[in-house]
């Protein structure tokens, strides 16, 4: 399975009222059931990771759940500016042996601090304005935590991975200021991406 093409418009005229939101200042850059298919998507996105060419920078980490060690393979892709937003693209796969039985379930592992089952708790740095950017958000500014519904990958409660396949995951942020050229990447469990090209 792979990303589709969509990203509802009511959601995003509706986030780009709260893409504020999801800009801070900062002193400074801190570091359902898999498929037969070997790819698959959580939510939705303007773009397939095929459209927008090879991976530009991948990482090798290990994710701990329920007690096991799933080797991960990471692989980000050109970040692209779009009405005013920066999608943000990343297929992560498991590169163990195929024979491994036990399952990756997804979940929080990426959701940052507020609870959401959303791959959420990724972040841009641009340190030219020092700015750190959140995933931007849609719907009630104030509901409640659980409650926020944000411009990314979502439901990954039900996400399970198995050995050999792969995930497609998204997020969404307000786009910096056009003179910036480049940002750091960070998602929770993988060490930071530096100086990835905003086009």
């Amino acid at each position: 399975m792979r990303l589709r093409k969509a990203t509802a418009a009511g959601s995003v005229a509706v986030a780009v009222a709260l893409v504020l939101a999801g800009c801070s200042s900062i002193d400074r850059p801190d570091g359902s059931e898999a498929t037969k298919d070997s790819k698959r998507s959580a939510g939705t996105a303007p773009g397939q990771p095929e459209e927008l060419g090879p991976p530009i920078a991948s990482r090798d980490i290990q994710i701990s759940d329920s007690g096991k060690l799933f080797p991960v393979k990471v692989e980000l892709y050109q970040l692209r500016r779009d009405s005013g937003f920066v999608t943000l693209n990343v297929r992560m796969t498991r590169t163990d042996t195929a024979g491994n039985p036990d399952r990756w379930q997804i979940g929080s592992a990426f959701e940052g601090e507020t609870i959401s089952l959303a791959f959420s708790g990724v972040t841009m740095i641009d340190r030219k304005n020092r700015k750190r950017h959140l995933v931007a958000r849609s719907g009630d500014p104030d509901a409640k935590p659980g409650q926020v519904k944000y411009l990314a990958s979502s439901g990954l409660s039900s996400v399970f991975v198995e050995a050999g396949q792969s995930v497609d995951l998204y997020a969404m942020f307000g786009a910096p200021p056009d003179d910036v050229t480049a940002v750091d990447v960070v998602i929770p469990r993988v060490p930071v991406f530096e100086n990835v090209p905003l086009g």
